[in-house]
């Protein structure tokens, strides 16, 4: 351990002369006492004196520094697939068991020349043991291991991938490899041999619908070695059929689409499939269907959307509120007087009333008479006009002390777990196009909540620009500033999603109706496969709003032969809670919870979900070689086959990889923080004290 110094501002030459008035203060203390010997007279100096020096030492807080050199064996993360396809016997590659012949012949866990830290691949990657690897994951997303490398790069120092290569959720992931400072070795196994069949490889449809609208879905189908053939594809739903394609293929090798129109007619969750006829000399038909689900809701969310003013931001509004397809727009452009480009709505039963700027005339229009009891979202335009729109006392959240206008931009005032329009894209708003808004405003109701404030020429302030409103069962949102069309118009797409994201947000709250529930319980998916278990997620509050903790849930879960099962949801703390339910066989389930505590029941909930036979796994059974090299070629690592891995640790030993690391481990002492010090100086000055004693000195 070596000293390196003091940690103090003062020359040495004020340390010396202080050190010196130190020793100078302990002989004169004791100088005058002649009746004791000599020789205890200078012990009692001595140990002022050392006592003294030492705390002024201290006080300086010297440092001392050492090293010590360690060797640390590499870190190696091991990204196992576990998904479906690796399971499949097909040609020369026999499934599990080849997969754990495989890793007997690599040996990871034995050799001692690097630690090892095992990963399995699908919808995301997780800690995994080897032992577990069963083949039953139902999506391959192989994005996720190279973005996990990305982030432990600094930690390990290599990578390797087994895996058949086979997508079927996530991007490509060879393009992001390039970005690797570590090489990913990648080991191939399945097969590569082309069969005939044919599969049901894609549906594309939306998740949701709604009632009294066509839904749309796309089926993709693949084929191989069927040149010259036709199916039928069939759209079916409790064993009934609800349309038929005719499809025919003309190369051997051929993917088409063919396309259903389904008309929405009840709502809940409704449970379709995509069949096709099989074919002779089919190697499987387990692919020839696709499951899928539509949450039908109950129609859509009727939206009037009122202009009194011509502006850009009217057009940008209106675009951003119809890209979202669960809204149904109804809009209305004032000529002036009780004259509108549109006709009138005969209705009147909106979820949401949106005025956007005033009239300049004191006109009475009915669809605005019982703003009551109907959400409202008061866009501002100008301050040109000073007119009021009828009920206008509803609709505004915010007071204007002047009606001059500036240029403005936002500060946000609440962070996104506190209110849910709040969550949204990222960015520095201080960068983003100017608004206009007056500058001194303030909250008109105390009850209402500012979400954003005005920054004006760079300084934030307390006058609200965007404030919200919950009283009992309706929502209000009122946004003062104008210029949003500019946002929209950005060449920068990250204020484009901003402005996007922002305004559907607050249409989309000011929409809805409140969720005063106790009890929230819903599938982690809408659709499971029988080849992994459903999870169903909780959260209880008491009646007083906080979370309950010492609920019991029970749930019962009704399969469509009418037969139950009851469970007890697992308390994950917090008011949190879930029921991780065993594997279930096919068919649509309905269950009912009921949360309790004690003898009081607090609420209960229902709801439903799919569980689901079909597998994207096995649409593509043909190792992906090409993908796999890949990603070894664009890291720096290399490629290997499950047929030939008899140079896999050479080709890490010749990389350098298997290399020990060398880690120098420093360590400052500071003898100001060990206790032993200031220990030695109470031991000095106790000493001092029973000397003084013996000879009886005051």
């Amino acid at each position: 351990m070596d000293f390196q110094g003091f940690q103090h501002i003062f020359p040495p030459a004020v340390l010396i002369l202080i050190a010196a008035g130190l020793i100078f203060l302990s002989w004169a203390a004791y100088r005058k006492f002649s009746s004791i010997p000599p020789l205890s007279r200078w012990g009692l100096i001595s140990l002022r004196a050392s006592a003294l020096i030492m705390i002024l030492l201290l006080l300086l807080n010297p440092y001392f520094y050492s090293s010590q050199e360690i060797e640390l064996k590499p870190n190696i993360a091991v990204f196992l697939d576990n998904s479906e396809s690796i399971g499949i016997t097909k040609g020369d590659y026999n499934g599990l068991q080849t997969y754990k012949e495989l890793l007997n012949t690599l040996d990871f866990e034995s050799r001692n020349i690097a630690d090892i830290q095992f990963y399995s691949i699908g919808e995301t990657v997780s800690e995994f043991n080897p032992d577990s690897l069963n083949a039953s994951i139902t999506q391959t997303n192989l994005s996720d291991p190279i973005n996990a490398v990305l982030e432990m790069e600094e930690q390990v120092q290599a990578g390797v991938i087994i895996s058949d290569g086979i997508i079927t959720f996530g991007r490509n992931p060879s393009v992001n490899a390039f970005n690797s400072s570590i090489p990913l070795y990648t080991v191939a196994i399945g097969d590569t041999s082309k069969v005939r069949d044919i599969s049901v490889s894609n549906v594309l449809t939306n998740a949701t619908g709604y009632t009294n609208t066509n839904h749309i879905i796309e089926a993709e189908i693949t084929q191989s070695g069927f040149a010259n053939n036709t199916v039928t594809v069939s759209l079916v739903s409790d064993n009934e059929t609800l349309d038929t394609q005719e499809v025919s293929f003309e190369t051997d090798d051929q993917l088409k689409q063919v396309s259903f129109e389904l008309e929405l007619t009840e709502p809940g969750l409704k449970q379709y499939d995509i069949r096709i006829a099989p074919l002779a000399d089919e190697w499987t038909q387990s692919n020839n269907n696709r499951l899928f689900t539509i949450d039908v809701l109950d129609s859509k969310v009727k939206i009037l959307h009122v202009a009194f003013e011509i502006h850009p931001d009217i057009k940008a509004i209106r675009s951003i509120i119809q890209q979202d397809e669960s809204n149904e727009l109804t809009t209305l452009t004032w000529l002036g007087g009780n004259r509108f480009v549109e006709d009138l709505p005969e209705e009147s039963d909106f979820n949401l009333v949106i005025v956007h700027g005033v009239p300049n005339t004191q006109e009475v229009f009915p669809f605005l008479e019982d703003l009551e009891n109907t959400p409202t979202l008061f866009f501002e335009l100008s301050t040109s006009r000073i007119n009021r729109v009828q009920n206008q006392n509803l609709l505004e959240l915010i007071n204007k002390r002047n009606n001059q206008a500036s240029q403005i931009t936002l500060n946000q005032l609440l962070e996104a777990d506190e209110q849910p329009i709040l969550e949204l894209p990222a960015i520095n708003l201080a960068d983003s196009p100017p608004l206009y808004s007056p500058l001194r405003t303030e909250l008109s109701a105390l009850q209402s909540t500012a979400l954003f404030s005005i920054n004006y020429d760079g300084l934030n302030t307390d006058f609200p620009a965007i404030a919200v409103l919950e009283q009992g069962n309706i929502r209000r949102s009122h946004v003062l500033p104008w210029g949003w069309y500019r946002m929209t118009q950005s060449t920068n797409p990250s204020q484009r999603e901003f402005v996007i994201a922002l305004i559907s947000n607050i249409v989309s709250w000011t929409s809805s109706d409140p969720d005063n529930r106790l009890l929230r319980i819903s599938p982690s998916k809408k659709t499971f496969s029988t080849a992994e278990s459903a999870i169903l997620n909780g959260s209880l509050q008491n009646e007083r709003g906080d979370p309950e903790g010492d609920g019991i849930i029970e749930v019962e879960l009704e399969t469509e032969a009418g037969e139950s099962r009851t469970f007890n949801m697992e308390n994950s703390g917090n008011g949190n809670y879930r029921l991780d339910l065993p594997r279930l066989s096919e068919g649509l389930y309905k269950y009912d919870a009921v949360a309790r505590k004690g003898e009081r029941e607090i609420e209960s909930q229902s709801g439903e979900f799919l569980i689901s036979n079909s597998s994207s796994e096995l649409t593509n059974t043909i190792r992906d070689d090409e993908l796999l090299g890949a990603i070894a070629r664009n890291s720096g690592g290399r490629f290997f086959t499950y047929q030939d891995v008899s140079t896999f640790w050479d080709s890490l030993r010749t990389a350098n990889v298997l290399e020990t690391q060398t880690q120098t481990i420093e360590n400052y002492s500071f003898p100001v923080r060990s206790v032993y010090w200031f220990v030695i100086v109470l031991l000095l000055l106790g000493s001092e004290w029973l000397l003084r004693k013996y000879y009886s000195l005051p």
